[in-house]
């Protein structure tokens, strides 16, 4: 993790826009492996994602393992909300101080044996900085345990099409979750601010959050749900009229911008 941490800071350049960033970090660790490093987040890195967010340096952290696809696209994402801009160019130096008052605190002979079991390869893949630009929860709900991203390549005026996703589907999907029509509990959207390049095939996310997996694959819109007219306007300014690719991640464990520590059934 503290790799990972380092690659997002050298991926990271300066933009004007809104101060509400975060990181994902993929992997693709061996099927044998994924319980080492379960354990390891679990019992380690948690609570040093608990101690940033406690000192104001993150807004929120999670492990999420990749349900279905292709097994040569990554297994495993972690989520970082690091909040505005200081907290993005400081997150490094943020990251060192909260690891060293975790291991500081287990004492020498237990900080030996942890220290030994985290220094295992990452097996990263892909590092992105993003910009969040919208996100609507569905009232009082009870968290969410299941996301799909939809990675999207937009083509020309990226605000332009940001605006789009929230006149046309964000407005749609609030007034739809608070009356409680369909299964979604959260509808959020972002845009890639670091790696960029030509050699990148998406630099936009859209994200719905769903309880339960039966909920994800079989959202239960009630009969005559009037969706929004337009929608081709969004479809037309994505690269193939389409998003890039669809991907189901299941939230294994967390910590909210309260610092409480969740895994997640």
């Amino acid at each position: 993790m503290k790799k990972i941490f380092t690659l997002f800071i050298l991926l990271y350049v300066s933009f004007s826009f809104s101060q509400d960033y975060y990181l994902q970090g993929y992997r693709m660790i061996p099927q044998g492996e994924i319980q080492t490093h379960i354990e390891n987040e679990k019992h380690f890195h948690s609570k040093v994602a608990k101690e940033m967010i406690k000192e104001g340096k993150a807004t929120g952290w999670a492990m999420l393992q990749r349900q279905g696809g292709s097994s040569s696209e990554p297994n495993i994402m972690f989520y970082v909300g690091v909040g505005d801009k200081s907290n993005l160019k400081t997150l490094g130096a943020s990251y060192n101080s909260a690891y060293n008052k975790v291991m500081n605190s287990m004492g020498e002979d237990a900080a030996t044996l942890v220290k030994r079991a985290i220094n295992i390869d990452g097996h990263t893949v892909f590092n992105a900085t993003l910009q969040r630009t919208n996100r609507i929860m569905k009232n009082n709900i009870d968290g969410f345990n299941f996301i799909k991203v939809n990675y999207a390549n937009v083509k020309g005026n990226i605000n332009e099409f940001d605006k789009l996703q929230k006149e046309l589907w964000g407005n749609f999907i609030k007034k739809e979750m608070n009356r409680n029509n369909g299964s979604q509990v959260i509808w959020s959207t972002a845009r890639k601010v670091t790696p960029n390049g030509n050699g990148y095939n998406w630099n936009y996310i859209t994200v719905d959050g769903y309880q339960t997996y039966e909920d994800l694959i079989a959202p239960d819109w009630s009969n005559g749900t009037k969706f929004p007219q337009g929608l081709d306007k969004i479809n037309s300014m994505m690269e193939g009229g389409t998003f890039y690719k669809q991907v189901v991640w299941k939230i294994l464990m967390s910590v909210n911008s309260d610092g409480d520590f969740k895994i997640h059934n």
